[in-house]
């Protein structure tokens, strides 16, 4: 069984949603759950094909991307204790438009498909769980539509720094030039403005 203390930050987002498990079923939980660690350029979500994986990450940073016409577009950059793929993609079936890999080492909380399912059947709530999840999801794609209509890429560049400092630490400029949808030299134009070191 995975230590309670591995679902710190899982549960916690649950939490926050006021999703909150009994120990009878916390310890099922735990009995359906998958511990890993996954070394950097990890692909845990292919393009085009069916989800049958979902990911808790714990730590490490993922990138959401999407190659299209030859073009790796990278379309979000995850640092946070969020989940990864999403129970939607699980349990319809439907493939996925989108890929997902690890830039660092994650550390993750992995369900496979048939104990996600076996998991709502056994916990009603994991409904909510999962309410919660696509929730946080629609907010989010919300937000990056806003901003990538309403901020300069220099103000994105900015927040990324203020909400995902080790993004600007350890990810490949290029990720990031691409998640503003901007040259990589027009990122480094707005590096040296900003004081940054160039690499």
């Amino acid at each position: 069984m995975i230590s309670r203390k591995l679902f710190e930050n899982a549960c916690h987002f649950a939490q926050q949603y006021g999703v909150l498990f009994t120990p009878d079923e916390f310890n099922i939980i735990s009995a359906h759950t998958r511990h890993e660690i996954l070394p950097p350029h990890t692909v845990i979500m292919e393009q085009g094909k069916a989800v049958n994986t979902l990911y808790f990450l714990n730590s490490g940073i993922a990138r959401l991307y999407r190659i299209e016409k030859g073009v790796d577009h990278t379309l979000g950059i995850v640092s946070t204790n969020y989940f990864l793929s999403t129970p939607l993609y699980l349990q319809s079936g439907q493939l996925s438009t989108c890929a997902l890999e690890s830039l660092t080492e994650i550390d993750v909380l992995v369900w496979d498909k048939e104990n996600a399912l076996s998991l709502k059947r056994a916990i009603p709530r994991m409904y909510d769980l999962e309410l919660a999840i696509m929730d946080r999801l629609l907010a989010w794609l919300q937000d990056n539509q806003i901003d990538a209509i309403c901020m300069t890429a220099e103000e994105r560049y900015k927040k990324i720094m203020e909400t995902q400092p080790e993004v600007i630490r350890q990810v490949p400029l290029k990720y990031i030039a691409s998640l503003l949808a901007i040259h990589q030299d027009s990122l480094s134009r707005i590096r040296k403005t900003l004081g940054q070191k160039q690499d």
